[in-house]
């Protein structure tokens, strides 16, 4: 069995709550005529069902019958129910509906308990003009500001999940893209490993039969190649998933790190000056590796030329017996006052990851923002 969502089992007892209200007040004050207020008195009760999805309505309803019941002689000065109507129709027309019919509402509302008080008063009852209205707009206002105020939070949240939402989205398409990148990357050096190991195996068919024993050599050599293609293999097929779309762009030659004078000196021309310095003895690293640093620091540079308003950068390799250290800092405005860097990180972050690695982000206490990543240069085979 399926219950009712939360919102309309509180309608449906905001209107049990209004028809205990006003049936105690037709029968406990002896209201008449009967024939009159138990029908009108009901129906606006009724009227409270639809007060989120039709607030308009629900205000131009409630106030027609009470104008409608007092009209018939049911006396208003015995009565809290309709003062409560106000409140209660007032704070929804201003939380559910547009700012203008919000406020047609409150216009709708006022002058139903403005006319219902004026024919009151024909039949006897006395009211202090002009200050009973003044209360009357005051205790039907305040909530219609609530109400307001509550539209404009629920607007906001709203707003806040559908960037989030949004953002989640577009990063996932960013992973995807940049996963489609390092494949075709990993391609070129598949290929040269495969186009290696071909060679290579020639030369040893052909030693076996003259020279034996040099024969070991491209043997070696053919281990060596195999090898460091499976690791890239590996690495590429464990990131991939079976719903990735086919990889149709073609296939070119792709960056290296022995490219980041290139990467700098386009930079430097778009505006943002950049230094690089390198610690510790550059080490040979895999084909897959070896791209996917340059492109961390080809990313890492792109948002800080793009989004930090930088006047600087700066770029820092260093070479450990095990890991390669990437760092690129900016003078510019850091992440906090920053916006569309993250789909950048996203493609940084997955990179890191294949390779068992990590990435921070920081902002410094001086200013300006810090992109480290860490390579381990020993993956498994």
């Amino acid at each position: 069995m399926k219950w009712p969502d939360r919102t309309r089992l509180v309608d449906v007892a905001v209107a049990l709550g209004f028809v205990l209200l006003t049936e105690a007040e037709v029968w406990g004050h002896d209201l008449a005529p009967k024939t009159v207020a138990v029908p009108a008195t009901l129906a606006m009760s009724a009227a409270m069902l639809w007060r989120r999805r039709s607030p308009l309505a629900t205000a131009a309803v409630v106030a027609g019958l009470l104008v409608l019941q007092t009209a018939a002689g049911v006396s208003l000065r015995d009565q809290v129910a309709p003062l409560v109507f106000g409140i209660v129709v007032a704070w929804s027309v201003a939380a559910y509906e547009r700012r203008t019919r919000a406020v047609a509402g409150l216009a709708i509302v006022l002058a139903g308990l403005s006319i219902s008080m004026r024919l009151a008063s024909g039949n006897g009852e006395r009211y202090v003009v002009p200050w009973d209205y003044v209360w009357v707009g005051i205790v039907v206002g305040v909530p219609w500001l609530v109400g307001l105020a509550f539209a404009a939070r629920g607007g906001s949240v709203r707003a806040l999940r559908e960037q989030t939402a949004q953002l989640e989205r577009e990063q996932e398409i960013a992973i995807r893209d940049e996963r489609a990148r390092i494949a075709r990357e990993l391609h070129d050096a598949i290929g040269h490993a495969i186009s290696v190991m071909t060679i290579q195996a020639g030369a040893a068919e052909q030693l076996l039969k003259r020279e034996p024993d040099r024969a070991l050599e491209p043997i070696l050599a053919i281990q060596e190649a195999g090898r460091q293609a499976l690791s890239e293999m590996k690495r590429v097929l464990g990131m991939l998933r079976e719903d990735d779309a086919e990889i149709g762009a073609p296939f070119t030659p792709q960056p290296r790190l022995a490219d980041l004078d290139k990467l700098v000196a386009r930079v430097t021309e778009a505006g943002l000056p950049v230094t690089v310095d390198t610690i510790g003895e550059p080490a040979v690293l895999p084909p897959g590796l070896d791209m996917s640093a340059y492109r961390i620091i080809q990313e890492a540079l792109t948002n800080a030329l793009k989004h930090s308003g930088a006047s600087h950068a700066a770029v820092r390799l260093g070479y450990e017996p095990d890991e390669i250290v990437i760092e690129v800092s900016d003078n510019g405005r850091g992440s906090t006052h920053v916006s569309g860097v993250g789909h950048g990180l996203a493609g940084m972050r997955e990179r890191t990851h294949i390779f068992g690695g990590e990435l921070t982000t920081n902002d410094p206490p001086d200013g300006g923002f810090v992109v480290r990543a860490i390579l381990p240069l020993q993956g498994d085979a």
